[in-house]
């Protein structure tokens, strides 16, 4: 998700070995040789460094571009000689908001990175990441996979998929044209081409096809679940790790997302049915993003602008609910989030507003978005237990739109396969792009990611790690790169990490040791954290569908005692 590209020898930075040390002091060698792979579609020279080696720019996908604009991903040509993997290829054409300083990148934009580390003969496991950025901004390029395959030993692959409009828009008139009749998730059908090129291709790379951990934070947390849960991605990985998914948010169905999109086919002048795919392509792609205006202010708009859309294809129906069926790609997970996700959109909101929040702000959106459950909500949470209106409404977002969500998706998934969960934390992590100037961001949303890939997607540099934030960083590497290689994060001289078992919310603390370490919750102790007891509650009063069968069998149950109890005292009189 940053701002810019930054070059083949910049990514290098850090980790040239383990033992390099973090924290900018180390500085990228020159390329010692030029790596040379084959693909099924042609040969890449890449660039090798004394600590690793990475392809960059490898097109997985024919340009989303003319006829193929509003489609799923077509094969990509092949080509002839070697291609050049030393430099990028372009990130998807994405609008200037809260999150990227400037509107920028190209709808020629289906290119993945791979990252390999060195002086291994075995095959690695593979982890394929998937961006955040609210499915409106971000891009594979911004993640330096180096310094993170080497901690975890595991090829690193990092996708670009479209974003916007050009991934998500969903009309009835785009699923009349397909032959499966999908729409609204073209982005997820990016993340599938790339998924079948690793399947392909990733054994010419030392990796390993069949240990491919799909790993995703935020809008990719959303998709990683997506991607579980879609029959289209079967077989194409056998693990799959969702950071930081807003969970608790349905997507809409084809109808529901064409709706939402009336004032843009107005902008657009492409409102007429029959020609509405025609009109659509026709377009600049500058005018589609500019009619899109695109924002990433959550609380204000009350939700994401764009999602996948369950269409009845890609996406049969709401995640959840297949997890809950067990109708999904049954893979181990780990399933988990930052402490203070919540604070990232506050940030957003109130530099928008120009000022902090006040109690008042905090009810109307609450009311805007949670509707009649506002009440109780602003009872279990009052005002005088925060010491500004923002984090009141920080902890409501955390804890509703994730932490609740969450914890349900782990509940559903654990009944059929190994689940881990997590809770990150550390109050003074790197600044994200969103620079808050009311409040403070702490372990906000993103706040996870310099740790975990040991790289600032931010600046574009290894971060200025403590000793503390050093060792946490290491160690979550390793954990990553364990369960990418056996489904399991545990291992030797890490802390023991606990299963989520079926109706337990036992997660692990990745904290650095200073504010507490690595270690696994005390029973409760998340729960009350987060309130999912009342969360949960409040789901149950909103779906009568889950509670009504219960409440009838025990009504039947006890007409059936006192029919009973009178036949007895009858029998006994007579």
């Amino acid at each position: 998700m940053a701002r810019f590209t930054c070059s083949a020898a910049t990514l290098a930075l850090g980790l040239a070995a383990l033992s390099t040390p973090l924290g900018g002091q180390a500085r990228p060698a020159l390329p010692a040789s030029t790596g040379q792979f084959a693909t099924d579609k042609g040969n890449v020279s890449c660039a090798d460094f004394s600590g690793h080696t990475e392809c960059l720019g490898i097109p997985y996908a024919a340009p989303p571009v003319g006829e193929l604009r509003f489609k799923a991903p077509a094969q990509r040509a092949t080509w002839a000689g070697m291609r050049d993997a030393t430099r990028f290829g372009p990130e998807c054409i994405q609008a200037h908001t809260e999150y990227v300083e400037a509107q920028h990148g190209a709808e020629d934009c289906l290119y993945l990175n791979v990252y390999i580390p060195r002086n291994k003969t075995t095959r690695r496991p593979v982890m394929v990441w998937l961006h955040g950025g609210g499915f409106v901004n971000g891009s594979g390029n911004a993640f330096s996979g180096a310094n993170l395959a080497q901690t975890a030993d595991a090829i690193v692959v990092t996708v670009n998929y479209r974003l916007g409009a050009f991934g998500w828009l969903a009309l009835p008139s785009l699923a009349a044209e397909a032959d499966d009749g999908s729409t609204g998730n073209y982005g997820l059908l990016d993340s599938i081409a790339a998924l079948k090129w690793v399947q392909a291709n990733i054994a010419s790379f030392g990796g390993d096809p069949q240990r491919v951990a799909l790993f995703g934070q935020s809008a990719g947390g959303e998709q990683t679940l997506a991607l579980v849960a879609s029959p289209y991605a079967k077989g194409l990985f056998q693990r799959a790790i969702s950071m930081s998914a807003p969970a608790t948010l349905s997507m809409p169905t084809v109808d529901q997302a064409a709706a939402r999109r009336t004032r843009l086919l107005d902008e657009l002048g492409c409102n007429e049915t029959a020609t509405q795919p025609a009109c659509l392509r026709a377009l600049d792609a500058q005018a589609i993003l500019g009619a899109s205006h695109t924002s990433w202010d959550l609380i204000g708009q009350l939700g994401l602008q764009w999602t996948p859309t369950v269409d009845g294809a890609v996406l049969p129906n709401q995640w959840l609910e297949r997890f809950r069926e067990g109708e999904f790609n049954k893979v181990p997970m780990m399933v988990g989030h930052t402490r203070d996700d919540g604070r990232l959109f506050v940030a957003i909101h109130e530099n928008n507003l120009g000022g902090p929040m006040d109690s008042a702000r905090v009810e109307e959106r609450g009311e805007a978005f949670f509707k009649a459950a506002i009440h109780p909500i602003l009872w279990r949470y009052p005002a005088k237990a925060y010491a500004h209106p923002g984090d009141r409404m920080a902890q409501i977002v955390v804890d509703a739109l994730f932490s609740a969500g969450l914890h349900a998706h782990r509940e559903a998934l654990s009944e059929h396969v190994p689940v881990y969960g997590y809770q990150s934390c550390d109050p003074e992590a790197p600044e994200s792009h969103v620079h808050a100037r009311f409040s403070k961001l702490g372990c906000a949303h993103d706040s996870d990611l310099p740790y975990l890939f040991q790289w600032d997607d931010h600046t574009g540099e290894v971060p200025e790690f403590s000793e503390e934030q050093r060792a946490l960083a290491v160690q979550m590497g390793r954990y990553w790169g364990n369960f990418a290689a056996s489904g399991d994060p545990n291992g030797p001289g890490l802390p023991h990490w606990p299963q989520s078992l079926a109706r337990a919310d036992r997660v692990q603390l990745l904290e650095p040791a200073n504010i507490g370490g690595v270690r696994s919750t005390a029973p409760g102790e998340y729960r009350d954290q987060h309130q999912l007891d009342f969360w949960g509650m409040l789901a149950m009063a909103g779906d009568p569908g889950r509670w009504l069968p219960w409440v009838l069998a025990i009504i039947l149950g006890l007409i059936v005692l006192v029919v009973g109890i009178r036949r007895r005292r009858s029998a006994s009189r007579a």
